[in-house]
Order: structure tokens, then C-alpha cells, then sequence
């Protein structure tokens, strides 16, 4: 018998209620490869073959990969900084799905036989956003830039300097030959910067050009607001001509995925990137606009992972590391948590690598083998049953990965009697900032291959990249002579074979003193809306220039003028209130009439007695706004009932469908949203469109409510 719960219970725990209702999924059987859209190869076809990109247009992108602390790639890795930063600043070679150079900012270039240089002849009157001409002084300063302050010290380690005979070529010196210098010469790795803005004796790290950049991408900064939006606009004087298509790019910051998950099945958000919320993608394979793609992940190789700070005891003792990695269960978190689509990461190259070694030591999850080595290394079982506390930080953004993991490994250290407390962060920078401190005893973390090992997987493991203050760097402060040896050799090795021996030893050798925990590979998805041409689907996907994408067919909302409009002088308060908020969301970008929506000047809102507030959903249930911050976006409210019963959503999809001129009038049906009390209210509903109902709720004063 189905239980019956009130509006006024339910809405106590909603975000439960709702991670419940959407987590069914996890009980379906899954392939072991993810699965994509069935006409998923069909419409990458008809884009691969679309010849004529039509221009113009704004593409929004939904942001769940984090806040960026800066937009200066330079500086920092992370998708937070990259994704943004590779549209504001061009680097001299781009990659296709392939993983064939092409031509970007240089024309060509030529590697000399014996390795030790690169020469790069870059694209003649190619400018910077402020109409300074780029040069190949300002390719020499980047360089000197990324080798001095990039958190992957051995991408351009060998760089002994860079000639510059001409204006338009530059010779990058290299002491040794580096296998993977191309690669690192790709947008993700080196922005162009302009060294007449940053080489102007400040400090770089603080830069104010960091947080308002001046690059010569394909488009050009024009505003940021922290933990809301940044905006970006075509330049006109891009060096490949007719490009970039787009006029405009939004980045709306939401590190919330039913949020985002809503605002791409209504239209209003077109493009996820690096998308990873596993229930939501059942939810999003019920669009038809939506195309849902593994592909553009491929040099990622992403390893969500549990790190351990070495400089701390008991984590000192590789004993203790090996005991927590037996009180895990890797296949509960890849079966379950996961629901099937994560891949086992043995080790810290990825399966997909040609550099992966299968033969790595396997810590079976196994509580007495724990037990055994926690006892082993001097932490008995304590009188309470406790052996020693560690604290477990994660960060802030993809739950699935890093906040569900983190609260099960709570669990099972519990087990062996190890407390674990896990601390949240408000951000994505406050994290980054305890990690690159050494703040912490241990943290979840995802951390990327980026194509080759000496790129994304030495930066983790080298003795002379343990650097305070730098995150994803060798911020576990790890340290063997015999690695430092292994992985120098490999950074200078051409021949395949032998890097191949020289990374299966690395492999073998850290796995055994598991300065990391290994857990899976990160199952990203781009989500895309199916009128896009030219998807970013290269190796590097959305870590890329969007200077091809186009609209080729842009989403069209098709509104409804509710019949109240006609009449307005008829209109009470909160019916007045409700035809307002319709008519801005029609009349504004959702951005800025949500913005609108939420400011108390506006009247659209009064959070005293009245309650008076707007809320809008689809007709399935799903909030896409409530001005009062009561229902976040993405909740299902076809679950509630009100006090006496009754689902609450077909009351509000009937009363839009008449959407007459007067509000209706109820009794305990809605809770208020300061008090929470349940009294008399009065409720108007319209339709936005055929699938998404908004409503203005009020509640009656007399009724004592909000007093």
C-alpha cells in the first residue's frame, strides 16, 4: 500500500525524495559500454557531411564542471579554466578526432630529425582582441610562461628557449626530444598570450588580465559574473576568416545537474560539456533535440580517485593505504553507484591508453585483509572501537563521482574502525585552494590522462613537482628516486616499445605504495543540442576552439498568450503577478527574466506575510523556476500531495489550461515559503508553452500566515 504523504512533510525532504525517484535507474541492467541516443551515428553523419555553416546565433552552455578561479589556461588546468579560456585564446595547433595536428595560430611547422626543435610559421596578420598583432615574441613569452607557473611542469620541460628570427617564426629549442611536444602545443596547454598586457611587471599569478582577458581565439571576453554566467562575443577580426559562426557564447555556472538536466530539455541551454550525472541521462535520452556523446573524451582519460597525503600519519604507512584500498569495494561504486557506466581504473593510466599495463596488483576488497594490515602497522582497535580519525575532502561539483564515493568510503572505513569525517566546500576554488595547500589528509579528486603520460600522468607522481599552493599537482607530496628515474627516461624515449616497458614498471611500482587509490574512469558525456553543426567531438571535444559550431536548425519556443493578458484591468494581484512573469519569459532570454523574476524591486516577489512568489514546471513535473528559492530546478513535484491527499500537479496543469482572469482559491494546499505554514492561498496558473506551466501562488493575510 502506497504510503500518502502532505505537501507541508514532503517538502522537508524533496531533494531526497527526488534523488529517489530518479535514481530507479540504477536497477536497470547495463552494457558495459555506455550506450548514446539510437540515431546518434545517423546525426553525426548528416553534420560530418553539412557544407554550408550558417552564422550567427548564441549558444548557451550549461557549466557543471566547477567556478573558474581565473581564465588563464597558462596558469592552471581544470575543465573550469580550459573551456572557457580555449575560446578566448588561440594556441599555435589544434587536433582532430583523429589525432592529427592541424593548423591553428601556426600555418605549419616543421620537427626537426634529430628532435631537438620545432619550427612553427605563424598565420600573418593574426591580431589580438585589442588589435595588437600577434608575433612570435608573444609565442616565446607563453612558453616561458606555462614551463615557469602550469601545474604539468614536464610539458615543456625540455624547452631550452624559443628563437624568434622573424616576426612570424619561432624556433622552440629542446634539449632532448620530446615525444609528446605537439601535443602539448594544442589549445588545452598553451594560450598565445599577449606580452605587451602580461608582461608588464606584474605579478602573473594576480594579473588582472586573468579574470578579463584579452586572447585572440575565436571569441572575445565581455563579462563574468562569479558563480552565475560568463559571456563571451564573436571577434570580428579572427584570423581564420568567416569564423567563429556563433556571435555569442553564454556559460551559465550551475553545479547542479537536475538543474541543468531541465534547462537542456526545455531549450534554454543547448550544450553540456563533460556531463556526469548518471540519472539524469535517462531523464535526457527521452529528448529527441538531444544527442547524448561519449565521444571528445578520448584524450582526456579521466580518473576520479582518492588521494592521500603523504606528509601525514598514519597515511605515511603504505600498510595503512593498502588496508583502506581492501575495506573498498570498487564494483559496489562502478555496479551501483554508478549504475554500470564507470570503468575500473586499475592504475593511473587509463585502459584506453596504448601505455596502460594490465598486470597490476589487485587489492580485492576484503575487511580482514584491512584489518590484518591496519594491525600490522601499529593501529590496533581502540576500547571504542575506533583505530584513528582522517578527515575527506572532495570536490563540490558531480556527485555521483565525488560526493557519493566519498560518503560510501565513510562507510567502510568505519568497518575496519577508522572515523572518517567528510569535509564539504562551498566552491570549487576553496577546494582547489585546501588541496594545493596541503590541507588535508585525504580528498576525492578527478585527475586526466591529457593524451600522453608525460603530459597528464607525471605531474602526479615527479619529486620535483611537489609545489604548494599548486592543485593537480603532486599535491601528495609522493616521492621515489627509482620513479623520478623511470618517468625521465620516458619523457625523452621515441621508440614505442621501449616507453611501453619504461611506463609498465611506473605502473607496477605505484601501485604497490599507492600514493593514490585508482578508482574508475570518469564516464564524461557532451551533451549537444541536435540542431548544432559541427559538434565539438575531436579528441579534445569542448577543451577546444568552438569556432565551427553552428546552428543549423536553433531551437524555436512556441508560446501561448494566456486569455488573461487581454483584460488586464480585471486582473487581481496575483493573477497581475502571474501574467507579468509569462509575458517576461516570453518577451526576455530566461537568463535575464529569471534574473528579474528574483529581484524583490520587481514585484514579482514578497517573501512576507503574502508569501507572494512564482513558480514554473513542465508538465511532467519538473521545476525549471521558483523566484522564492524554495523548489530548486530539476525537483519533481509530480510526487507531492496535498493535505488531503490529492497529486498536486494535475490541480496546476488544469487550472493553466483555463488560465481564466481570476486566481482560484485553496485550503491547506501549498506550504508558504518563509513560514512554511499551510493556510488559505490563491492561485493563477498560464501556459508558457504547451509543455510548461507558470504559477503565481499568494497567501491570505487574514489567515495569520507569515505573521
Amino acid at each position: 500500500m502506497r504510503m500518502k504523504r502532505t505537501i507541508a512533510t514532503l517538502f522537508s525532504a524533496l531533494v531526497l525524495l527526488v534523488f529517489l525517484v530518479d535514481c530507479t535507474a540504477a536497477d536497470k541492467q547495463r552494457p558495459d559500454q555506455p550506450p548514446v541516443t539510437p540515431d546518434f551515428q545517423t546525426a553525426l553523419a548528416t553534420e560530418v557531411v553539412e557544407s554550408e555553416a550558417q552564422p550567427g546565433g548564441s549558444l548557451v552552455i550549461t557549466f557543471g564542471v566547477g567556478e573558474p578561479r581565473h581564465f588563464n589556461p597558462a596558469l592552471a588546468s581544470g575543465s573550469a579554466t580550459i573551456i572557457p579560456g580555449v575560446q578566448i585564446f588561440a594556441s599555435p595547433l589544434r587536433y582532430d578526432e583523429n589525432w592529427n595536428p592541424q593548423p591553428y595560430l601556426a600555418k605549419s611547422w616543421e620537427v626537426a630529425e634529430d628532435g631537438l626543435s620545432v619550427t612553427l610559421h605563424l598565420v600573418e596578420g593574426a591580431t589580438f582582441h585589442d588589435g595588437e598583432a600577434i608575433t612570435s615574441e608573444d609565442v616565446a613569452f607563453s612558453i616561458q610562461i606555462v614551463q615557469q607557473y602550469h601545474p604539468f611542469k614536464t610539458m615543456f620541460a625540455p624547452v631550452t628557449g624559443v628563437d624568434t628570427p622573424d616576426p612570424y617564426t619561432a624556433i622552440v629549442r629542446l634539449s632532448r626530444p620530446h615525444p609528446a611536444i605537439l601535443l602539448a602545443m594544442s589549445p588545452p596547454f598553451l594560450p598565445i598570450l599577449p606580452k605587451h598586457i602580461y608582461g608588464d611587471g606584474q605579478d602573473i599569478l594576480t594579473h588582472p588580465a586573468n579574470l578579463k582577458p584579452v586572447g585572440s581565439g575565436p571569441f572575445k571576453f565581455v563579462s563574468y559574473e562569479p558563480g552565475k554566467r560568463i559571456i563571451l562575443e564573436r571577434y570580428e577580426n579572427y584570423f581564420i576568416p568567416g569564423r567563429p559562426y556563433l556571435d555569442r557564447l553564454e556559460f551559465w555556472i550551475d553545479a547542479d545537474p537536475a538543474s541543468q538536466a531541465v534547462d537542456l530539455r526545455r531549450q534554454v541551454a543547448h550544450l553540456a560539456p563533460d556531463y556526469i550525472n548518471l540519472p539524469g541521462l535517462d531523464y535526457l535520452r527521452e529528448q529527441d533535440h538531444l544527442v547524448i556523446a561519449p565521444r571528445g573524451y578520448e584524450a582526456i582519460g579521466p580518473i576520479n580517485w582518492l588521494a592521500f597525503n603523504l606528509l601525514r600519519q598514519p597515511l605515511n604507512d603504505v600498510r595503512v593505504r593498502q588496508a583502506i584500498a581492501h575495506a573498498i569495494d570498487p564494483d559496489f561504486i562502478l555496479q551501483y553507484l554508478h549504475e554500470g557506466l564507470s570503468q575500473r581504473a586499475p592504475g593511473p593510466i587509463t585502459p584506453d591508453s596504448p601505455f596502460f599495463e594490465p598486470d597490476l596488483p589487485d587489492y580485492a576488497y576484503d575487511l580482514q585483509k584491512a584489518t590484518q594490515l591496519l594491525d600490522e602497522a601499529g593501529y590496533p582497535l581502540q576500547e571504542d572501537g575506533v583505530r584513528f580519525a582522517l578527515t575527506l575532502d572532495y570536490i563540490p561539483i558531480t556527485p555521483s563521482q565525488q560526493h557519493d564515493v566519498a560518503t560510501y568510503i565513510q562507510h567502510q572505513l568505519k568497518e575496519v574502525g577508522i572515523v572518517v569525517q567528510v569535509r564539504d566546500s562551498d566552491s570549487f576554488p576553496e577546494w582547489a585552494k585546501r588541496i594545493g595547500d596541503w590541507d588535508f589528509d585525504m580528498t576525492m579528486d578527478v585527475v586526466f590522462n591529457w593524451g600522453d603520460p608525460v603530459i597528464g600522468v607525471h605531474r602526479t607522481y615527479i619529486s620535483d613537482n611537489i609545489r604548494r599552493g599548486v592543485v593537480w599537482s603532486n599535491t601528495q607530496n609522493y616521492s621515489n628516486p627509482r620513479i623520478d628515474e623511470i618517468l625521465t627516461q620516458a619523457a625523452v624515449e621515441l621508440d614505442f616499445g621501449k616507453r611501453k616497458a619504461l611506463y609498465s614498471e611506473f605502473q607496477k611500482i605505484v601501485t604497490q605504495e599507492l600514493p593514490v587509490l585508482w578508482i574508475n574512469v570518469v564516464p564524461y558525456r557532451t551533451i549537444y543540442h541536435r540542431g548544432l553543426g559541427n559538434p565539438p567531438l575531436t579528441i579534445w571535444g569542448v577543451h577546444s576552439p568552438l569556432d565551427e559550431v553552428y546552428w543549423r536548425q536553433p531551437p524555436q519556443k512556441k508560446f501561448i498568450t494566456p486569455s488573461a493578458i487581454a483584460d488586464k484591468t480585471a486582473l487581481d494581484p496575483v493573477v497581475r503577478t502571474g501574467v507579468r512573469a509569462i509575458q517576461l519569459l516570453q518577451d526576455q532570454d530566461f537568463y535575464t527574466a529569471r534574473q528579474q523574476l528574483q529581484d524583490p524591486t520587481q514585484d514579482f516577489l514578497e517573501l512576507g506575510k503574502s508569501g507572494r512568489h512564482v513558480i514554473g514546471f513542465t508538465r511532467e513535473g519538473r521545476v525549471f523556476l521558483d523566484n522564492s528559492g524554495q523548489l530548486q530546478a530539476g525537483m519533481n513535484i509530480s510526487i507531492l500531495l496535498d493535505m488531503v491527499g490529492n497529486p498536486v500537479l494535475p490541480i496546476l496543469i488544469e487550472s493553466a489550461q483555463q488560465a481564466g482572469t481570476e486566481a482560484i482559491h485553496m485550503d491547506r494546499f501549498w506550504p508558504h515559503p518563509t513560514t512554511q505554514q499551510v493556510g488559505a492561498i490563491s492561485i493563477w496558473c498560464g501556459l508558457l508553452t504547451r509543455e510548461e506551466i507558470v504559477c503565481a501562488l499568494a497567501w491570505d493575510e487574514a489567515e495569520g500566515v507569515g505573521k
